[in-house]
């Protein structure tokens, strides 16, 4: 018997589960370069990446908790040269997931947009 497929908002929230922890990652790295170089203008860049932060973190929160009443649990996932591995149990299968890091920084880029509220786009 095959294991059940996923809908696509399960699949979606599994992929955030997987791109918000990295996106705190930037983001704390990104304070600490903010702190450590001197700009004129850098505890306003501070403040702001710190709320961005924080709104990530509720973000995640809820997801977590989203994932948790669809029956869905997520493993460790395993950050390697190509992208991340994860595997993730749903309905009592394990299933596995792969995202490569070039979608990743796409994926991060256009959610650190919308929460920043700037336009990637020219147009």
């Amino acid at each position: 018997m095959n294991a059940p497929l996923l809908s696509k908002d399960e699949l979606q929230m599994v992929k955030e589960a997987l791109i918000l922890p990295i996106m705190m990652d930037y983001i704390q790295d990104d304070i600490h370069l903010a702190n450590q170089s001197g700009f004129k203008l850098d505890l306003l860049l501070v403040h702001s990446l710190e709320q961005v932060q924080g709104q990530i973190f509720q973000e995640h929160y809820a997801l977590k908790r989203a994932l948790r009443e669809r029956g869905i649990k997520l493993f460790p996932e395993k950050r390697t040269d190509t992208g991340i591995d994860a595997d993730y149990l749903c309905r009592g299968y394990t299933h596995h997931i792969t995202l490569l890091w070039d979608i990743l920084r796409t994926e991060v880029l256009t959610k650190a947009s919308h929460y920043m509220n700037v336009k990637l786009t020219s147009g």
